[in-house]
């Protein structure tokens, strides 16, 4: 258009054209100034968009995704000082997302030894041996002398006896029976105590009788209505507590400082990312939070954490739930891109493995601790008061409260383990409830943990609910112990039904729930063999796509950042992997052993494979360059599994 016709036309004519010109010179301008810092081309580029679509290269300006597409299409996008690297053909995905992973505690345990117990705070007590009471008190003994603590001072003992699939019935009396209050009193007289009694200790403290009065004369009512406490052959307290009793004790026993466990939790923080985990989400104690702040202050926090904020449960007013629970109405989704609150939950409201909540009639023993819970922790149940003959008649389920609560006040129920048929049908009823009463977004992103018995039955219900299953894949390699105590049936359908989810409709993302290396469990996806190679519901087996997804954009959902993170698209943060092996076309026994080359994240180059900085001679500031067994390697205590 020339001048002199600009000049006839109206004024508003006048606007429209001059706002289109100054939007393509401000567009034309935005592509110049947005020249990417680094672009990756003549790769396969999984993105896990919504067509699961492949591209050839992949442009990243500052921690955002900026092109993905052709080779020739980004690469005209380079500017003067655009890096380039030609992966030749190496195929990148988005990075993994583990939805449920306890890694603070894998990293205290993997290196918790090198900075010793008076700085974890925990001081553990050695079962091997233990063949009686006194075994076990004499040792608490030395180290009471070890370590001369302050009188009045509270000690968190830390059993190395583990019940959860392991131990003895012989341990068990002496950690359940022959233990009490009483007894720890004997060998600690001036100090209040918590001795974990071999199960995870959410789940089960014993108290000595110091520390037992300092809670009760704090919080005796709130104890003798909801606290599910035992009763010993005195018609007294013995020591013992279950959830939610058991959770007070966290108010009063110790915990680390930051600054003496920041450097343990970068170490194993290196070693996912050098795996390809760029984002892990778990419940969190106060102090871990404060730890990876403290990271992240120094920029040496490589891996993105969501978190369930745990120290909240237990210690909320019981007296006025309703007026408590309403000031963290807002709580969940507050933080930043790197350490963010994902919920404000129980935690978990059963027990693991042979304690998990179900309908199931057992069979053989499945644990060494069976008969103190027949039926499981069932914590949703209004009639489970705790372990069978050792139980206080409480009244109340602040379980079942606080949940019907959190949905009045829009609280987000996650990052909670839900580990049997009859602890996931109560959560369906609740919620169902909860739906009716305050409608269907009271319950938005609610999400349930593990997948360890889950009836196929309730699938159809949890999909018009919109509820979230988190699975676990370390389940089917236990499947054996589950048909020995359940049936073949329940060990075939029960466990992990991961394609009924699907069919159903269900929202399904992964959780590894252990130490281990991420690409072993993505395996156990695709094969469900247990470790002497018997599968185990083959009907459930997932194809490649599917359990791509599970790790990378459904978590990304679960963690309540689906709109930055979990796929390779423009306009998301730049978490991506490069990897050695062809994910898509390798057999599905070689998924367990692919190693990424390149970990980025938010657009940094957080870890190169030794092999690959060679090869394009880079070396990142702050970039961790090492194998993943060179950091394993470097480890205090190896995991269960170790690599």
């Amino acid at each position: 258009m020339r001048f002199s016709e600009f000049r006839t036309l109206s004024p508003a004519i006048k606007l429209v054209c001059l706002l289109v010109l100054a939007t393509a010179w401000l567009a034309g301008w935005e592509a110049r100034a947005q020249a990417p810092d680094l672009i990756l081309h003549h790769a396969k580029i999984l993105t896990v968009d919504n067509n699961f679509s492949t591209a050839e290269a992949i442009a990243i300006a500052g921690n955002k995704i900026v092109a993905v597409g052709k080779n020739d299409d980004v690469l005209k996008m380079a500017g003067p000082k655009t890096q380039s690297l030609d992966l030749k053909g190496r195929t990148v995905t988005p990075g993994l997302i583990d939805t449920h992973t306890h890694i603070y505690t894998y990293a205290e345990s993997a290196y918790g030894d090198q900075i010793g117990p008076e700085k974890i705070k925990r001081y553990p007590v050695d079962w091997r041996g233990v063949t009686s009471k006194d075994d076990v008190l004499n040792q608490i003994k030395g180290l009471m002398g070890k370590y001369k603590f302050k009188p009045g001072e509270w000690i968190y003992f830390e059993n190395s006896v583990s019940f959860v699939g392991g131990g003895t019935v012989e341990l068990a009396k002496i950690m359940m029976d022959d233990l009490n209050q009483e007894e720890l009193d004997k060998v600690t007289p001036k100090n209040p105590v918590a001795l974990s009694i071999g199960i995870p200790d959410f789940n089960g403290f014993l108290v000595n009788k110091m520390g037992m009065d300092i809670m009760f004369k704090e919080h005796g009512a709130y104890l003798k209505k909801y606290g599910r406490y035992w009763i010993g052959k005195n018609g007294l307290p013995d020591g013992h507590f279950e959830p939610p009793g058991s959770r007070l004790v966290f108010d009063y026993v110790p915990w680390p400082n930051p600054a003496d466990i920041a450097d343990i939790y970068k170490k194993y923080n290196d070693e996912w990312t050098s795996a390809g985990v760029t984002t892990a989400s778990t419940r969190l104690p106060k102090y871990s939070v404060d730890t990876y702040k403290l990271l992240r202050s120094r920029g040496e926090l490589n891996i993105r954490i969501g978190y369930g904020q745990e120290w909240t449960f237990g210690s909320a007013d019981a007296k006025d739930l309703s007026k408590d629970l309403k000031k963290f109405s807002k709580t969940v989704g507050s933080g930043d891109d790197f350490v963010w609150v994902t919920s404000v939950a129980p935690t978990e409201v059963d027990g693991a493995t042979t304690r998990a909540c179900t309908n199931q009639k057992r069979g053989t023993a499945y644990g060494a601790i069976d008969s103190y819970w027949p039926t499981g922790q069932c914590q949703t149940d209004t009639e489970f008061k705790g372990a069978a003959g050792h139980a206080a008649p409480i009244s109340g389920s602040y379980f079942r409260e606080w949940i019907m609560e959190s949905g009045k006040d829009g609280i987000r129920f996650a990052n909670t383990h839900v580990a049997g048929d009859r602890s996931v049908a109560n959560i369906l009823d609740m919620m169902e409830t909860i739906q009716k009463q305050d409608g269907v977004n009271a319950t938005k992103n609610w999400a349930m943990d593990h997948c360890f018995l889950v009836n196929p039955a309730d699938l159809p219900k949890a999909a018009k609910l919109n509820a979230t299953f988190s699975c676990a894949p370390k389940y089917m390699e236990t499947a054996a112990g589950v048909a020995g105590s359940y049936g073949e049936q329940i060990a075939n359908n029960y466990i992990d039904p991961l394609k009924s989810m699907l069919k159903a409709g269900v929202k399904l993302v992964f959780e590894s729930d252990r130490d281990t290396y991420e690409w072993k469990d993505i395996q156990l996806m695709l094969d469900r063999k247990d470790k002497k190679g018997k599968v185990w519901g083959a009907h459930e087996i997932l194809t490649k796509e599917e359990a791509l997804k599970t790790i990378t954009r459904s978590a990304a959902e679960y963690v309540l950042k689906g709109d930055k993170i979990g796929s390779l698209e423009v306009g998301k943060l730049a978490d991506l992997l490069v990897l050695d092996k062809d994910y898509m076309t390798i057999p599905v026994a070689e998924v367990g052993n692919i190693h990424p080359q390149l970990t980025m994240v938010d657009g940094r180059m957080a870890y190169l494979h030794p092999d690959f900085a060679k090869e394009y001679n880079l070396n990142p500031k702050g970039a961790v360059i090492a194998t993943y067994q060179e950091l394993f390697g470097k480890r205090t205590r190896k995991s269960r599994t170790d690599f």
